[in-house]
């Protein structure tokens, strides 16, 4: 079960910090509160979160400084902005720093929490989609060496090692899918033929249907056969 999102909140008006960050603990969101912009800074610097909601006219915040160059490991983290004083210049510094939701207060807190749900999903996939792509480049690199090695290795140590591979990204691309579909339910998800992250795993599957055809001869068994056909069959037919 995923941790509860992190999220920080920055407003100078304190009373509607702490009712807004209340009613998102009520939520099941764990918030940390900053009364400005240059606290919210420190704080972003020194611990991860899920999403900022960050007040625009409030100290520290000149020209939306506390978002232009967001720390790690808060990169690429979903900012919400909020307003009492809305004006075209400000919105349209919010588009050009891809900010997820430009919201004016006096607001419904309904329409906020739609907002940190969206975001907060968001940056699942952003992190889930990072950690995954380090899990297929050293999978790749160990795939590559057991078909290197595919006539010197112990077979059950390279089928085994392939096989458990194959599962493990199965499972991550399903919490992807699941991810994704969390995020935009009503929206079609990428197909295996044009999604950049699943053709890195059509790669992998391809080093693996190469690490059984290499090993045939020091193993015979129908039902690896099978298998090689079944994932062949896979990679070059994928559903749409």
């Amino acid at each position: 079960m995923d941790a509860p999102a992190r999220l920080l909140i920055a407003d100078d008006e304190d009373v509607f910090l702490r009712s807004t960050a209340d009613l998102l603990r009520q939520e099941g969101y764990t918030v940390d509160c900053a009364m400005d912009g240059h606290e919210a800074a420190m704080m972003l610097s020194e611990a991860r979160y899920d999403l900022l909601v960050s007040d625009i006219r409030m100290p520290g915040n000149a020209d939306l400084a506390l978002i232009q160059d967001l720390p790690e490991p808060n990169r690429d983290l979903p900012v919400i902005l909020m307003t009492g004083y809305p004006t075209a210049e400000t919105a349209i510094r919010a588009v050009n720093r891809a900010v997820l939701a430009y919201l004016v207060k006096p607001m419904e807190f309904q329409d906020l929490l739609t907002q940190v749900r969206r975001g907060v999903a968001q940056r699942r996939i952003q992190l889930a989609v990072t950690q995954s792509a380090l899990r297929v480049q050293t999978w790749a690199g160990e795939m590559a060496q057991l078909a290197a090695n595919a006539g010197t290795l112990p077979v059950q140590q390279v089928l085994g090692g392939m096989l458990g591979r194959m599962g493990e990204t199965l499972i991550d691309m399903k919490h992807l899918v699941d991810l994704s579909s969390a995020l935009e339910p009503d929206a079609k998800t990428c197909t295996v033929q044009n999604c950049p992250r699943l053709e890195s795993y059509q790669r992998l599957f391809q080093e693996g249907i190469a690490v059984l055809e290499q090993t045939k001869g020091a193993f015979k068994s129908r039902s690896l056969e099978d298998l090689r056909r079944k994932l062949e069959s896979a990679v070059e037919n994928p559903p749409s």
